[in-house]
């Protein structure tokens, strides 16, 4: 067996377990009744047509749909939704690498792992002429990881951005460079978090010096690994955790965040702030596909198409805290939405100019191998 045929051993991640869940099971309030979603949408309560499934197999995150939509779709097409769960990207690749994976008709993996998944056969590819993409946003489409929306659906995005209290770092942060230089300051070294990913971490020093991250030259990788070990031996940082108590209550003034945990920790100490730091940072985006094999395709197709209705995306926004992938989101949501710059990454954030990360069983080892180093200079 090659390293090729080895699911990598580093995505736990974000690709991470404790983001992940903490991210799925922050419910911002404002849902619509399932009752109301049908009224909206015109639908109403039937059983699915002859020889259609009567169910859809769904293996997902926990707590990453709203009830309200699935209650609508059963009460629409008259399927039900079978849901499955898992808590990192390592588990999803596992069961695709697996025969088990032929039971689930959709997954919904971290945009990195679509190139991962479809050059070794295990997602099948969109028939696009069964979906309607023209209501997403053009800027979730076509990216590198799957450049023509081939093999993956944008479902909800999110993005690494800094939450710091300016009172300890002595003013604003806007940069990466910023957020390296604050580290090694008397009253942050020690109470700077970072991330549990090896390559978000490494990825700070790689933006500074304006390279991609995800280059394939691993002496480029290492390099910034060694620097930003060096800057770990002053700054003391902690590793992982997504919890918002410690920032909160200032036993950590710097943090990596997507906007989610932000929003939350902003909402109990308006002190706080936000930034996504220049010059570039992550953009993930989960996404639906379709496990090879999958035995409901047409129920599968029945529900992405609901859920790609602008009123589904508009209630699984309310209801994550995440964004969706609906063009003019943000405009649509209804007024008096908690934060809601916050929930789309903070205003003037252009999403063109964040790259995603994509999974390389050839450097995903050595990314890995500098965040254990790390872990024991913290």
């Amino acid at each position: 067996m090659t390293q090729h045929d080895l699911v990598p051993a580093t995505a736990s991640a974000r690709f991470r377990s404790p983001a992940r869940l903490t991210r799925r099971s922050f419910l911002a309030a404002g849902a619509l009744s399932a009752t109301a979603f049908v009224a909206a949408c015109g639908g109403s309560a039937s059983a699915p047509p002859s020889g259609r499934s009567s169910e859809v197999d769904i293996y997902s995150w926990a707590d990453y749909f709203a009830q309200d939509n699935l209650s609508a779709f059963t009460a629409a097409t008259g399927i039900t939704p079978k849901i499955s769960t898992y808590d990192d990207n390592d588990t999803l690749a596992a069961k695709l690498g697996s025969v088990a994976a032929t039971g689930f008709d959709l997954v919904v993996p971290t945009s990195g792992w679509i190139p991962f998944y479809a050059s070794r056969g295990q997602i099948e590819k969109i028939d696009t002429g069964r979906v309607d993409l023209s209501t997403l946003d053009p800027s979730l489409l076509s990216r590198n990881y799957d450049p023509h929306n081939q093999y993956s659906i944008p479902k909800d995005w999110g993005v690494v951005g800094v939450v710091y209290d300016p009172r300890a770092v002595g003013g604003n942060i806007s940069t990466w460079q910023d957020v390296l230089d604050a580290g090694e300051r008397p009253g942050v070294q020690g109470k700077i978090r970072l991330s549990g990913s090896g390559w978000e971490n490494v990825g700070i020093v790689m933006w500074v010096r304006g390279q991609d991250w995800n280059t394939t030259d691993q002496s480029v990788i290492r390099a910034a690994g060694d620097r930003l070990k060096d800057w770990a031996t002053r700054a003391k940082p902690q590793l992982g955790g997504t919890e918002v108590d410690p920032l909160v209550n200032g036993s950590i003034v710097v943090s990596m965040y997507d906007q989610s945990q932000a929003r939350r920790a902003i909402m109990q100490n308006p002190a706080l702030r936000w930034v996504v730091p220049a010059p570039t940072s992550e953009l993930w985006v989960d996404c639906y596909a379709m496990p090879r094999g999958a035995p409901h395709t047409n129920a599968a197709y029945a529900f992405l198409k609901h859920q790609l209705t602008e009123q589904a995306q508009i209630t699984d926004t309310q209801s994550l805290g995440y964004p969706a992938a609906l063009a003019g989101l943000q405009q649509k949501l209804p007024p008096g939405t908690d934060h809601a710059d916050l929930i789309f990454g903070g205003p003037g954030l252009d999403l063109s100019k964040l790259t995603s990360f994509v999974v390389n069983p050839d450097t995903v080892t050595v990314y890995q191998e500098i965040q254990t180093e790390l872990r024991a200079l913290s």
